[in-house]
């Protein structure tokens, strides 16, 4: 094994286990975030496009507007966003929000509300898999 392919694989195995730590992390963190927050109806009213990692496309992130159980408006754009747009402009959906904190919502789907922790779950897995797989010899 050459030095480059050697360090490249050190490098994985020691950012596959950050990203199953922050997997896991975030997994308890949308556990309790669920456990306390209220579900109400909502409605995308906009996409707020923002230029992808390598600048040539675009990402697109839901904004939706939703009335608290004890009637306050809120409009939230969400944390997570996806190239082609995962909504589309006055789509119905079902929101989560932290009754404490109702800036605090989550549109209610899987890839909204779990997302980030599986896809920082499995690339977690695979790093320390390849990485640890090329050091210990069992991938070639």
């Amino acid at each position: 094994m050459d030095q480059f392919t050697q360090i490249y694989c050190y490098a994985l195995s020691v950012i596959g286990p950050c990203a199953l730590v922050f997997s896991i992390v975030s997994i308890f963190r949308t556990r309790n975030f669920i456990r306390r927050s209220s579900e109400v109806s909502g409605k995308v009213i906009r996409l707020e496009r923002s230029k992808t990692r390598d600048r040539y496309g675009y990402e697109y992130a839901p904004v939706f507007s939703f009335t608290t159980a004890e009637g306050k408006s809120c409009t939230v754009t969400s944390d997570v966003s996806s190239s082609p747009p995962g909504f589309s402009i006055g789509e119905s959906v079902r929101v989560r929000y932290d009754p404490v904190n109702p800036e605090n919502a989550r549109i209610h789907t899987f890839f909204q509300t779990w997302g980030i922790a599986v896809i920082s779950g499995i690339v977690g897995l695979a790093f320390i898999g390849v990485g640890g797989g090329k050091l210990l010899g069992i991938l070639h």
